[in-house]
């Protein structure tokens, strides 16, 4: 059987990921806390202890630490931010008022497809870095074919597109972020430049069974966020077989013969055949390990813009330095699990989005910069040793002189005439001294 448009889905849905930075300072929390809560009282309905039990005992104290501080530390904000953690937060009005995020409309070409938004979540890391996250699903089943959807996904990763509610207000997805979910926390108009696409998080349960090939193709597909068909050569899109291939060999995660998953670098996709994700498994637990994937992809873009110049080293270069070796320690982890498949997709979650390389690169940048404080703190004690010695020729001249007068030549021979011929040899000889040592 081959996959095309028309192939039906179960299910689906995308959870869209954009970035930011913030000022901790300007954060108007009354405001924030008054928006959202803390995001574990979406989970199940608030019955979370499960859920928290099961990742307790999955992941390692690091990993948990640093994406679900509320298991390991308490630390879950209530109604005050703690920056030293993660403080995730939900949008109170996707439960309250779930009825404001449905039947949301998004015209492509001739086609109106409809959709809901299920929750709203908002991720303030420690060094002031943002991100927040939508999940999007159809709110009619007619959609949920394999068209319908890339044509949805080509569309809902780009800030610009722009979206009807129930009202007829009509509003980009830019001014969305703006007026719904950052309004509590003050941006400049060109926080967008970080988002050239949001980033997307998708999820497909296919109707029928298909080959290994035909998932494959269809992995290339949607996580390329290219016309169905494309990677058989059906479009003006498909790709050389040397690139496709690449992307399935290294990009593809493949355990179980039921589902296959492709990481990209804008897109994490994941499409099943006839196996529901009954637990969330995928939205409650990898989704996470996806964002603290981009949080230290997004970390690492910001430490390399502000350590642009290596050779101007001043305090606020230190700091830098200091902040990203302890960055380092404290996320960038070999392993996050005591099972197989979490390492499983970060590693390739890792390599998709470049993180090693990117890593190296700041440590050989990170390593010019101590050479630099070496060579600075070399200069600085090669100064005081020369001044030292300086003063010490006086010393030297003095008590030649005062041994002079003591030996009997006169007082008045040796003060200043004598002091100064034998402070010109001294010079003479340390001056003689300091090419022979540097030859």
């Amino acid at each position: 059987m081959e996959i095309t448009n028309n192939t039906k889905a179960n299910s689906f849905y995308v959870i869209i990921t954009g970035l930011f930075r913030y000022n901790s300072k300007t954060i108007n929390e009354n405001q924030l806390f008054t928006d959202y809560y803390v995001w574990k009282n979406r989970i199940f309905e608030g019955n979370y202890n499960s859920t928290f039990d099961y990742l307790n005992h999955c992941y390692y104290d690091s990993y948990l630490s640093n994406i679900f501080p509320e298991i390991r530390h308490d630390h879950s904000p209530i109604d005050k931010l703690n920056f030293a953690f993660l403080n995730h937060l939900t949008l109170k009005k996707c439960k309250e008022l779930p009825e404001l995020f449905k039947n949301i409309a998004i015209k492509i070409g001739d086609k109106t497809i409809l959709f809901n938004i299920d929750f709203i979540d908002l991720y303030l890391f420690p060094n002031e870095i943002g991100m927040f996250s939508i999940k999007f699903y159809f709110s009619n089943p007619e959609f949920l074919n394999l068209g319908t959807i890339s044509d949805f996904l080509n569309r809902i990763r780009s800030l610009s597109t722009e979206i009807s509610f129930n009202d007829n207000s009509t509003i980009s997805l830019k001014s969305f972020a703006e007026t719904q979910i950052l309004n509590s926390i003050e941006q400049n108009s060109d926080w967008d430049i970080y988002n050239p696409q949001l980033k997307s998080y998708i999820m497909i349960d296919l109707a029928d069974e298909f080959s290994q090939s035909e998932l494959d193709s269809i992995l290339y597909d949607i996580g390329n966020v290219s016309v169905i068909g494309s990677s058989k050569g059906n479009s003006i899109f498909a790709p050389s077989e040397s690139y496709y291939n690449e992307q399935i060999e290294t990009n593809k995660i493949s355990v179980f013969r039921n589902w296959s998953a492709l990481s990209l670098f804008d897109t994490f996709t994941r499409i099943s055949m006839n196996f529901p994700d009954k637990f969330k498994s995928w939205e409650l637990d990898f989704f996470h390990v996806y964002i603290h994937c981009l949080h230290i992809k997004f970390y690492l873009y910001s430490i390399n813009t502000e350590i642009s110049d290596v050779t101007n080293i001043n305090k606020q270069t230190e700091k830098l330095r200091n902040n990203f070796i302890e960055f380092i320690n404290d996320y960038h982890h070999t392993q996050i699990s005591y099972k197989f498949l979490p390492d499983l997709i970060q590693d390739k979650l890792m390599y998709s989005l470049d993180i090693h390389a990117e890593i190296s690169q700041m440590e050989i940048k990170i390593q010019r910069i101590n050479q630099h404080f070496q060579e600075k703190r070399e200069k600085t004690m090669n100064f005081v040793l020369v001044v030292i010695t300086f003063l010490s020729v006086f010393s030297v001249i003095y008590d030649i002189s005062s041994w002079l007068v003591r030996n009997g030549f006169g007082e008045k021979t040796i003060f200043p005439t004598g002091s100064l011929l034998v402070g010109f040899i001294v010079f003479f000889l340390l001056t003689i001294f300091y090419f022979y040592k540097r030859k």
